[in-house]
């Protein structure tokens, strides 16, 4: 029996608990008090509700409407909304065009590159596209290679996103033509003698990116000293490697995003047409392209979207979850596609099919970033109880998240317990915030659907992590 009453996400809904299984639940309930009473958790906020999606009643339940920072369990919301909206076979396709007729093996006109919102084409990607255009006979280009990024305005970061973060991976640019998500991989490896420069290597190995080095390799005993700064003030591809690295240290690998994501695509292309052979007369530009007068060469297709929604939710992919906005947006509204049109789609879907009330909630980006997001543990449960009734779309949603013990987020987490293999559950994790919200199957087997909310705390994220995982577990071992 699917759930249909919430007492504490729906007003005037009771706990229907057999009689039977009074005891059981009254158990349950105080260990999970025994649990929250740690003394890590005082002067901090936490959200739970525990309910069944078999019997239909709550098991636990506390402080479940009140607002609280997600974290990245915002991306729960994102992940349905785009698997509603685009449905889980959905492809992204980035067409490569020419823009003019070839004379010879020369093309007389540029090399158009047009994105439309692929969170996960990459250097392979490109390298195929860059086939395509050999195998077309063309060895000159005597135009330019030109980006469209206008499927996505120009927006480049969510709402509330900090200023100072910019550089680093997990708040990658957010761009309609995106590679690699954004960035460069630089690793560091000491030098053959102390004294001597470390060695570095970027991947993709492209020139879009300055590399300085300045770094050293120190006597094998000493601390490592190595930083790996991109310029942030001001902003520019340019990448400073200092400090020092003991000797036979392990390889050191630092991700970095990159300014103007379409030119870097642009500009990786360019390379590989050279590899390949082919010589650009012109340069790599950015602007729309008048698609009436082209010529498709190729069109890179993605994997399905249970694909990118799988790595979306496993790994947490930030930059993932802000395209998917933006594309749900560009789809449902017309390009280019915003944060505006993507969040009012997510709110009609949140309202019209799950029944959340909309005007409770705050949603500000797509990954959970932003401060500004607020939810309640009972908004999240009513979403997991939606999503565990959709026959079209509820399988691969399930499949997407982390499994305890197994891989994504949660692979280090539960190991050996009874919730390790069948607690799938997504976390969240900012300064001060700590969540973790998804499915567990009880001892015989009743499926159970929780959301834990932590707040306003100081300090490091473990402890609180570990009572949230002794409460899954808890919810594995219960029975009636």
């Amino acid at each position: 029996m699917l759930l249909t009453c919430l007492s504490a996400v729906l007003p005037g809904c009771t706990p229907s608990v057999t009689r039977g299984a009074r005891a059981p639940v009254a158990t349950l309930v105080q260990t999970i008090d025994r649990l929250l009473a740690d003394s890590t958790l005082a002067g901090a906020g936490s959200a739970i509700l525990v309910v069944s999606l078999d019997r239909g009643d709550t098991l636990y339940a506390s402080e479940t409407n009140r607002l609280y920072t997600p974290a990245s369990n915002r991306k729960l919301f994102v992940a349905a909304s785009a698997l509603h909206y685009l449905g889980p076979d959905f492809r992204f396709r980035t067409p490569l065009i020419a823009t003019a007729g070839l004379t010879g093996d020369t093309l007389n006109g540029d090399l158009a590159l047009v994105g439309r919102g692929d969170p996960d084409l990459t250097t392979a990607g490109l390298g195929a596209l860059a086939d395509s255009v050999v195998s077309h006979g063309i060895r000159v280009v005597a135009g330019n290679i030109m980006v469209d990024d206008g499927y996505f305005d120009d927006v480049e970061w969510g709402s509330g996103w900090m200023w100072d973060d910019g550089p680093y991976w997990y708040w990658p640019y957010i761009n309609a033509l995106t590679i690699n998500d954004n960035t460069v991989s630089v690793e560091i490896v000491p030098g053959g003698q102390v004294g001597e420069p470390v060695e570095v290597q970027i991947d993709p190995p492209t020139a879009y990116v300055e590399l300085n080095v300045d770094a050293v390799t120190s006597s094998l005993n000493a601390e490592s000293t190595l930083e790996v700064e991109r310029h942030w003030t001001p902003k520019e591809n340019v990448i400073d490697v200092t400090g020092s690295l003991p000797a036979e240290s392990e390889p050191v690998v630092a991700v970095r995003s990159i300014e103007e994501p379409a030119l870097y695509a642009g500009t990786l292309l360019a390379e590989l047409l050279e590899a390949r052979g082919v010589e650009l007369l012109g340069t790599v530009q950015r602007g729309a392209i008048a698609e009436a007068a082209t010529d498709t060469i190729a069109v890179h297709v993605s994997e399905p979207l249970s694909v990118s929604v799988e790595n979306l939710l496993k790994v947490s992919d930030n930059l993932t979850a802000e395209q998917l906005v933006k594309v749900v947006g560009a789809e449902i509204s017309g390009p280019p596609g915003t944060y505006e049109s993507g969040l009012a789609a997510e709110h009609l879907f949140l309202a019209n099919k799950v029944g959340i009330d909309t005007l409770a909630l705050r949603l500000a980006d797509g990954s959970g970033v932003s401060r500004y997001n607020l939810v309640t543990a009972g908004q999240i449960v009513r979403l997991l109880v939606h999503m565990a009734g959709r026959g079209d779309i509820g399988k691969p949603f399930l499949a997407a998240l982390p499994i305890a013990g197994v891989d994504g987020t949660l692979e280090e987490r539960m190991v050996d317990t009874a919730a390790a293999n069948v607690a799938r559950a997504k976390t969240g994790s900012l300064a001060g915030v700590s969540s973790l919200s998804g499915y567990v199957p009880s001892a015989n087997g009743e499926r159970l659907a929780f959301s834990i909310l932590m707040e306003f705390f100081v300090g490091p994220t473990a402890p609180r992590r570990a009572i949230q995982d002794s409460i899954i577990v808890t919810l594995a071992e219960f029975a009636r």
